[in-house]
């Protein structure tokens, strides 16, 4: 269904070898180039959002309202993929009104935007607080914050079969996670020859809770873990550490990091290499997520 609605899922983004990373030893790493999916709309984002936009047109609704930050992926995704395929959007913004290149952006898709009080915002975590939020604005499909819920796993069910027809044997899944609905969605969806390991972008003492409060009894602690980052605490500003890594990795390997997800997964990535935690018989796949647009914030170009 999602490809038929959306040309942009017909082609599977690549698997680009990686090399000489700091401690890889003989194991064979990838990344998958999610950030390739979508010149404008490419990574994670994109494939949660084709479910909400396929299950919204199937209801009737011509509005999307979704939440965010001022430099969010996901409501810079929203705008844009509204444009292109006639919904008009929302993004209820937290915290106090700020202009940023993100918001720019949406706004120039035709987003209308409204910032909310981050009291307020922390209604965003239910149905009923997002439905309160989103009022103002007329009927609407709602999105969860990240673009979260069954219709944003639908997106990522599309992500984990092309996984699997794209790699063989053992593999080890590196995800980037935010709010948790691409790992989730992942573990939900791939055999048991993945092992699923999330990295943590934001210090979150909830997130492995609510991660396993979205997944079937049978995968509640089975076959993933979830692994904290350097530099959670450290979002506004990027650590000397993380941002020499960026550089090298872009250096080294040829590819832009975003400087909130993947960067610290890469980094993570690395120490356990390092410390020997990962079996050389795994093939390893990192999961680009995109995120480029997010590089402004940081004083970084948007794409290498």
């Amino acid at each position: 269904m999602i490809a038929s609605l959306f040309p942009a899922f017909l082609t599977p983004t690549p698997l680009q070898e990686l090399k000489d990373l700091p401690g890889q030893g003989h194991r064979r790493v990838f990344m998958k180039r999610e950030d390739l999916r979508d010149p404008e709309l490419g990574g994670n984002k994109w494939c949660k959002l084709a479910g909400h936009l396929s299950a919204a047109r199937a209801s009737g609704h011509t509005r999307l309202i979704s939440v965010g930050g001022a430099w969010s992926n996901h409501l810079h995704a929203l705008a844009l993929a509204g444009r292109r395929f006639g919904f008009s959007t929302v993004g209820l913004v937290r915290g106090e009104p700020v202009m940023t290149p993100t918001l720019q952006d949406a706004i120039g898709a035709g987003m209308k935007v409204q910032f909310v009080s981050r009291e307020n915002y922390r209604q965003r975590n239910t149905d009923e607080g997002l439905a309160e939020l989103a009022r103002p604005y007329g009927p609407a499909w709602l999105i969860p914050e990240g673009g979260g819920g069954l219709a944003g796993h639908a997106g990522i069910t599309h992500l984990a079969a092309e996984l699997d027809q794209q790699v063989r044997g053992d593999v080890l899944l590196a995800v980037p996670v935010g709010s948790g609905t691409t790992f989730a969605g992942l573990i939900k969806a791939l055999p048991p020859r993945f092992q699923v390991w999330g990295f943590q972008a934001f210090h979150d003492d909830t997130l492995a809770s609510r991660i396993a409060g979205q997944l079937p009894e049978e995968h509640v602690g089975a076959g993933w873990k979830l692994h904290q980052t350097p530099g959670m605490r450290s979002h506004r500003r990027l650590p000397a550490l993380l941002e020499n890594q960026l550089n090298s990795f872009e250096a080294e390997q040829g590819i832009a990091l975003d400087p909130v997800y993947t960067v610290r997964m890469m980094a993570a990535l690395g120490q356990l290499f390092e410390s020997h935690i990962i079996p050389e018989s795994y093939t390893v796949l990192a999961l680009h997520t995109g995120g480029l647009q997010g590089r402004r914030g940081h004083g970084l170009v948007k794409a290498a």
